[in-house]
């Protein structure tokens, strides 16, 4: 590991060890704290082939301790992508709360939304992971996906209407910078050359411009 992932893990050990007992936030922070903690493990060596001590180590924390906030691994990964979803609708949520064009909440919404994930999950390839969860817990993540999806071509064809874009597919617009997006915490760094907030910044500007209205190459 390099200083700064070493740091990076000490900080999540110490968000789990300084929870305020009593409070009622203490389960949420350990929990969060235990699946960036489990994200960066995932990182290193993938799902299949970390363990639950091996993330127990992270925290300096022992198995069993573990199973005070999760059951399994499965429930881990599971709230990895509970999580990411939830920061995509809040994302979502805020940019239309914002207003202005369609084209302007596409773009508040897609750097909300790295700059959400950047933040709190760090580097967690996990993400990358959608098919090994239970069938029950794909379902569920697949439905709000799916609502977020249906609002996001509902806004593309607004600014189709607009003269904001050129005519385009939404469906596949969507699954276009969606999929870039989702990707960006498969190759993050906390100890790269751009924070999470630059990188979202630059990412909304990179969805806007692949949207403008321009001539077809076909």
């Amino acid at each position: 590991m390099t200083d700064q992932e070493n740091d990076n893990r000490d900080e999540i050990a110490d968000a789990w060890h300084t929870a305020p007992e009593g409070s009622s936030r203490r389960h949420d922070i350990r929990r969060l704290s235990l699946i960036q903690a489990a994200g960066r493990a995932f990182g290193r060596k993938g799902f299949h082939r970390t363990t639950l001590d091996e993330i127990a180590r992270e925290l300096s924390v022992t198995k069993p301790m573990l199973y005070r906030y999760v059951r399994s691994k499965q429930e881990i990964l599971y709230e990895c992508h509970r999580m990411a979803v939830g920061m995509a609708e809040e994302a979502l949520a805020e940019a239309e709360r914002r207003g202005g064009s369609a084209l302007d909440r596409i773009a508040g919404f897609a750097e909300g939304y790295i700059d959400r994930t950047t933040t709190a999950l760090g580097t967690c390839v996990v993400l990358t992971e959608y098919y090994s969860m239970t069938p029950e817990d794909t379902e569920r993540i697949q439905q709000r996906r799916r609502a977020i999806d249906t609002r996001l071509r509902e806004l593309l064809a607004q600014a189709m209407d607009d003269g904001e874009i050129a005519p385009c597919d939404p469906k596949l617009a969507v699954f276009f910078f969606m999929g870039a997006i989702n990707g960006v915490n498969r190759w993050f760094s906390d100890d790269g050359e751009r924070d999470g907030n630059e990188i979202a910044r630059v990412f909304a500007d990179h969805v806007v411009a692949s949207l403008s209205p321009r001539k077809s190459r076909m």
